[in-house]
């Protein structure tokens, strides 16, 4: 597995962080299963039995106490609170983030996603999908921000019961990473 090559945020002057560029990435299937049989709502990624293209993340969206967070992007077109949709040039809704679903990944168990090997009409949407996310990305941020706050404070209860457990994932990120 080839090994993400990203940065983390930099804390500079206070409150202010430079935040990486967002660009997508494969998980590990061990960790994916790993992490399933903490929570169930951690999302599906492998497809291939159905034919259909693996689930692929978008990140680091979050990192919080030492755990970066990554975000699936969904064929799911609907604007919730929990997600943050993509756009084509053209304003119509392509794709989604899911950050009920985000997930934290230790660096172990991450890769960048090939983009170049897909399909030429597959390969322009996951062209296109990076620069709107990246042209957002303070919206992208604050979103997952938001839902992580909401769903950890437990003072939602919608999110609470949609979202994953995402400080029981953290845990399990944490204790992934000593026994490897």
């Amino acid at each position: 597995m080839r090994r993400a090559a990203y940065a983390v945020p930099l804390p500079m002057f206070g409150d202010i962080t430079i935040m990486p560029k967002l660009k997508f990435y494969e998980v590990d299937a061990e960790y994916i299963r790993y992490l399933s049989a903490v929570d169930s709502r951690v999302p599906k990624i492998d497809y291939s039995e159905s034919g259909r293209h693996n689930r692929f993340l978008c990140g680091i969206v979050l990192s919080v106490g030492g755990h970066n967070y990554f975000a699936p992007v969904s064929s799911f077109k609907t604007q919730q609170r929990s997600n943050f949709i993509i756009e084509d040039a053209k304003d119509n809704p392509v794709s989604s983030l899911r950050f009920s679903y985000m997930i934290p990944v230790p660096d172990s168990a991450v890769s960048l996603k090939d983009i170049g090997s897909e399909k030429p009409a597959y390969k322009n949407l996951l062209n296109l999908e990076p620069r709107y996310i990246n042209r957002n990305a303070t919206a992208v941020f604050t979103r997952a921000r938001y839902v992580y706050q909401l769903a950890v404070q437990k003072k939602d209860s919608v999110m609470v019961k949609n979202c994953c457990d995402f400080k029981a994932l953290e845990d399990a990120c944490a204790e992934y990473e000593r026994n490897k």
